[in-house]
Formats: C-alpha cells, structure tokens, sequence
C-alpha cells in the first residue's frame, strides 16, 4: 500500500514515462530515448495513479517516454483503470507521432487523450533533428501519423523543441500546421541542454534571432488564418489571453515548483519534473517504497512552492506576474541554479507577451489591475 500523505490531496499532474524505449534517436533528447528499453510495470503505475486519487482531487495523467506508443498496452490499462475507478483523471500524451496507424488513432480517440505531437520543422530539419534509430528521418511518417489522427477526427497541438538548427525554418511549420486541418496549436519548447545536447553540439537559438523568428511566425499564423486556412494558435498567446481575461496573476511557472507534480520512471523513482529525473538532487524517493510520501522531498528541495517574486531577475520585472518566473529545469541545465531564470526563457516570455499586449489589450491599465488578484498554474 502507498502511503497517503496530507500533501498529495493537491497533486494536479502525474508524468509517467511508461518506457524508456523509443524508435527515434533525437540529438537532443533529454531522456535519451532509447537508451533504454525498460518499460514501467503495471504495479508501479497503479501505485502512482493511487497515491494521487484522494477523493475529490483531479489531475491530469500526462504519458511520455521515450516514445509512449511502444507501451500502449499499459497506457490502455491505466485509462480503463482511473473510469472504472471512477478516479477524476484526464490524459495527455506526447508523442513523436511516427507509430500512429489508423487503428492506434481510433483506440487514442476512444481513449480520450490529448495529443502533442513533436515536430521541429520540415524534413530538411526535422530528419537531421529527430531521425530514427537507424539513421533516416521521421518526418513522413510523423505526417502520416498526423494525417491518421485527422482522419478519426483527432486534434492535436505540436510541439517545437527551439534550436540554432530548426529557428529560421519555424514559418514553414506554422504554414504546415495552418493547412493541416487538425492541428489546433503550437508550444514552442526552448531547448533544454540536458541528456544528448551537449554530446551532439546542439545549442539554442541566438537570442535575436529567436525573438525575429517567434515574431515572424505569430504574423504568418494571422496571415494564413485571414486567407481561410487554419487558424493556428499558440500555446503561450493563449495562456496570457485567458489570464488577462480572467484577471489572474501567474505566481508558479508550473505544477514541479509548487509540489503539485509526481514525475514518476518506468522502475518507480519520483522526480518533480521528468526533465530532472536522473539529476540526484532531485530525487524524491521510490513510489514502490511502503513509507513513500512527497513531504520529505518537498521539504529538502527549496525551489518548490517558490513564487515569482522570490526570483532574483524576476521580482524587478514588471511582467513578471504573467510569467511564473521561468522553466526550473531550463535553468537548471544551462546555469546549474534553480533560484533565477534563464534569460533565454525570459526573453521567449516577452515575445508573446509584448504580442498579446499589442492585439488583446486596448485598456492602458487592464494589466495592471489584474495583479494579485488570483493565482494560477498553467
């Protein structure tokens, strides 16, 4: 039995890497797909799905891996179990896309679960980034994989890891996404230089350059939008448009720095946030261990529950309260702190910031009015 704790009441986001096993080779894949092939055992991930269902308490499953699909079996059996359960649990997955069959479509849209599909571009790109185990590119069958889940009626947002390598092509998967048909949106994911970036020489945007190309892409995506075709979003535009909206402040930058996130491997070792996992002073404990219980983590790991304002570079920000002060992880891999943000990160954030100021906002002091007046967690 898992020990319940008084502070797993609040966990809103369970990661299980349900393989380490995939069948790309990403130069700059943080948990070095296919390093390993084990897979997460039935047994460890009900005991991570229990440790977060108190009653009353929902939270979202996100699976990830390697690639996720190479353990579908599992994945199947968790859905079935948290709706036989009755656990309030909702799904996410992201995935390179390229094992997705007209028929694995169809179980994903039974299922009910999110689609990420990771994409950094088009082929001349995308192949050299993300190939497969045996050296060619992914990016065709990452298309027909796109073009299965369109077909079931599936909508799926892409994922772009941000590189020196794939930036100045950006445009071009905007246009991609905007005459796809079912791709909803597009997060942008600033290249953290963890597991096999720093072995393959692969290095983030320059900082000028990603600030031209992020602002040349938000443009495209209107253009294509305002000749008919799909209109594309982007993950963080709609983040700011819905907290302005709502008038809520952004005091966490997600779910690890307030402890409300159960980053759990395929052998059972808990990690705030898989981009950590296999970092020592990260690690939580084993969910498989009788005693197991977040407190003891939550206690020796100092950045949880940080707010923005606590952030040296940050509390000085006039904005920092639409931000939550900046991926953890990202800072950690290119600084080896955790108590400010990267400035790559700070500078992503002022793109869309500055963007959705100059389209959503025509009250000179709605802005500032929504400070403090909520807290939120995107």
């Amino acid at each position: 039995m898992v020990k319940k704790s008084e502070n797993n009441e609040n966990i809103k986001l369970v990661v299980l890497r349900v393989t380490g096993n995939c069948n790309l080779r990403c130069r700059y894949c943080y948990a070095c797909g296919g390093d390993s092939r084990e897979d997460m055992s039935w047994a460890i991930a009900r005991k991570a799905i229990d440790y977060a269902a108190l009653p009353g308490n929902s939270f979202k499953v996100q699976f990830t891996g390697g690639e996720p699909l190479l353990n579908l079996s599992l994945i199947k059996k968790i859905v079935a179990y948290t709706r036989n359960k009755r656990i309030a649990a909702y799904y996410q997955m992201q995935t390179n896309g390229t094992l997705i069959t007209p028929q694995i479509a169809a179980e994903l849209k039974k299922m009910r679960i999110a689609i990420g599909i990771s994409l950094d571009g088009m082929p001349d790109v995308n192949d050299y980034l993300r190939p497969f185990a045996g050296g060619h590119g992914s990016t065709l069958a990452v298309l027909h994989g796109l073009s299965n889940l369109g077909a079931a009626g599936v909508k799926v947002g892409l994922t772009a890891v941000l590189t020196k390598h794939n930036i100045t092509g950006l445009p071009r998967l905007v246009e991609l996404a905007g005459y796809t048909g079912n791709v909803y949106g597009i997060a942008f994911d600033l290249l953290r230089p963890l597991g096999r970036a720093g072995a393959n020489n692969i290095l983030p945007p320059a900082p000028a350059v990603m600030e031209k190309f992020v602002r040349t892409c938000l443009r495209r995506a209107g253009e294509i939008a305002s000749m008919g075709g799909n209109p594309v979003k982007f993950r963080d535009v709609e983040r700011l448009k819905r907290q302005l909206s709502r008038r809520l402040a952004r005091r966490h930058y997600c779910y690890a720095t307030t402890g409300q996130s159960l980053a759990v491997m395929p052998k059972g070792d808990v990690y705030p946030c898989s981009s950590l996992a296999g970092q020592p002073e990260f690690y939580i404990g084993n969910i498989t261990a009788q005693d197991f219980s977040l407190s003891p983590g939550m206690a020796r790991l100092s950045f949880l529950r940080r707010e923005v304002s606590d952030l040296d570079g940050c509390r000085e920000c006039p904005d920092h309260w639409l931000c939550g002060g900046g991926c953890l992880a990202r800072a950690y891999a290119y600084t080896g702190r955790v108590d400010r943000p990267y400035p790559g990160d700070c500078l992503l954030k002022k793109v869309f910031i500055q963007y959705v100021k100059e389209k959503s906002c025509t009250n000179p002091h709605c802005l500032e009015n929504a400070k403090g007046v909520n807290d939120i967690v995107l």
